[in-house]
This record gives structure tokens, C-alpha cells and sequence, in this order.
């Protein structure tokens, strides 16, 4: 009988709660502007509140393009500057800190790209390109061991993916020159 009784609470607490809402924050008509909480795989509505996470989406998206295209260029210190910027809007964001490692790894500074790396390891392990790059990166830094940690990660992964085809023949032209 007590159980019923709290049960009885709870749900009059929560349809309480429902009700003193404002508008804004209950579920939206999906005609009206802003996001459809209905259905929260919905995309937004138009309106306002949708177009603007619409906008940063887009934004995102473009600086990230424009990220990787000076990093194509070898701009790495213009790639670092949009990169920093995409991370101080996202600190987790994966790919601009896996990014952000590769510049660095490609100035010379081997130090700070592998904390980039493993920061990003850290938060997705089998996050591809963190793997390969710091596979690629302790290979540089002669700890073969290491790299074939980052290639079994790989292999868990996606085994017929370009990433471990990519670290499995590095490591192999590695150890070939290590024989001669």
C-alpha cells in the first residue's frame, strides 16, 4: 500500500513539474521555430534557434575544411591558428585535436603532438587517425614497440582500413631498415 502511495506522489510530482514548465522548454510543435524535442533525431525546424545551430554546425564544418586544406599546403602554423579556435569551441573535439597533433608533428615537436594524440586516444581509443599518427610518430621516435601497440589497436579496429594498411607498411619498411 505504501508503495502505491509513492508511486501516486512521484507521478503527480512529475506531471507537476510538466505544468509549471515554461512553454520554451516542453516539448515544441513541430511547426514552430527551434528544435523539435519530439523527436530529437529530427533536424531542427526552421525558425531561429534551428538556423543558428544550423550556422555553427556550417561554420564548424568549414573551418575544419579550411584546417585541412592549409595543412595540404604545409601551412601548418594557419591550420594551428583554426584548429585552436575549432578546440576552444569544442575542447573534445577528436579530429581538430588529432589534427592540431599532426601539426605538430610535422613542425618538429614531437612532444606536443603526442599529447594531442593521447589526449585523443584517451577519449575514443580506436579513434583511426590518432592511432596511425602516433604509430607513426613513435616510429619516429625509434620505440617499435610502441607502434606496434598503435597497430594493434588498428587491427581491432578496421583491419582493412587505410590507417593500419598505412602504420602496418611503415612499421614493415622500419624493421626492413633496422635488418640492412
Amino acid at each position: 500500500m505504501l508503495a502505491y502511495v509513492r508511486l501516486a506522489a512521484c507521478a503527480g510530482l512529475l506531471l507537476g513539474a510538466g505544468l509549471l514548465l515554461p512553454p520554451s522548454a516542453r516539448a515544441q510543435d513541430p511547426s514552430q521555430p527551434g528544435l523539435n524535442l519530439q523527436n530529437p533525431y529530427a533536424k531542427p525546424n526552421t525558425g531561429s534557434l534551428g538556423s543558428k545551430l544550423n550556422e555553427t554546425i556550417t561554420s564548424r564544418n568549414e573551418q575544419y575544411a579550411e584546417a585541412l586544406a592549409r595543412i595540404d599546403a604545409s601551412d601548418y602554423d594557419g591550420a594551428m591558428l583554426i584548429l585552436n579556435k575549432l578546440i576552444a569551441m569544442d575542447p573534445v573535439d577528436a579530429d581538430a585535436l588529432t589534427q592540431l597533433g599532426y601539426c605538430y608533428q610535422k613542425e618538429n615537436q614531437p612532444g606536443k603532438a603526442m599529447s594531442y594524440y593521447k589526449k585523443v586516444i584517451g577519449m575514443k581509443p580506436q579513434h583511426l587517425i590518432a592511432n596511425r599518427n602516433a604509430g607513426e610518430l613513435l616510429l619516429d621516435m625509434k620505440n617499435l614497440p610502441g607502434a606496434e601497440e598503435r597497430l594493434t589497436v588498428l587491427q581491432g579496429a578496421c583491419e582493412d582500413c587505410d590507417e593500419y594498411r598505412q602504420l602496418k607498411a611503415r612499421i614493415d619498411a622500419y624493421k626492413l631498415s633496422m635488418q640492412g
